[in-house]
Parts: structure tokens; C-alpha cells; sequence
């Protein structure tokens, strides 16, 4: 599965999208809101894809207070061409990332 960036940006630019119940778990721990994943997913770039789930991971950015940028990943599920589901969205944190773009060692190809 190819997955076409501007085309999951327009759905859901559009309003074709819905959030799953761990995006918004998330959103209440971390402190970010709805609006923060919709503007990430516009402003992001794929940094993973699971083609056998249908499923990419993005990273984008949200502002935590006017000054501070903070780095948001989304998983979208793209299993319905017409509508993309925000299946999770967290704020990257070791030990799982070093850096919002690139995983820990120990946590590589899970």
C-alpha cells in the first residue's frame, strides 16, 4: 500500500475523519486536544507505514502555549478510502524515541 500524503491531508482537510478512543485517551493525558492532531496530520510527514494494516504513522508538530512547538504522532488507518481514521496520537518520549523522528534502538521493528 502506497500511501498518498496530500490525499490523506485533503480527506481529512475536507472533514473525512473520525477519532478513535485512543487518540482521545492520549489527547486527555498529554494535554493536547482534537484540533492539535488535525493540525499535526496537515502539517506532517509520513514516518512509518504498515501496509498489511492499512495504517501510517505521522509525525507533525502542535503549539503546547504560543512559544513552545511540541512533536505529535498520529497513527491514521486508510482501510476506508473515503474516510481516515485517527486510530492514536502521542507525544514521542524515550525509551521508545531518541528523537520524534527517529525510534530507540531497543524498540526498532515493533
Amino acid at each position: 500500500m502506497r500511501v498518498n500524503l496530500k490525499r490523506l491531508q485533503r480527506l481529512v482537510s475536507d472533514g473525512h475523519y473520525k477519532f478513535g478512543v485512543h487518540a482521545l485517551n492520549h489527547g486527555q493525558e498529554d494535554g493536547f486536544a482534537k484540533e492539535h492532531c488535525i493540525g499535526a496530520i496537515l502539517n506532517g510527514r509520513i514516518l512509518e507505514s504498515y501496509p498489511s494494516a492499512s495504517r501510517v504513522l505521522l509525525v507533525g508538530r502542535f503549539y503546547l502555549t504560543p512559544r513552545t512547538i511540541c512533536p505529535l504522532h498520529i497513527v491514521c488507518d486508510l482501510s476506508d478510502p473515503q474516510e481516515v481514521t485517527i486510530v492514536t496520537a502521542y507525544i514521542p518520549r524515550p525509551p521508545e524515541w531518541t528523537t520524534p523522528w527517529q525510534r530507540s534502538e531497543s524498540h526498532r521493528g515493533r
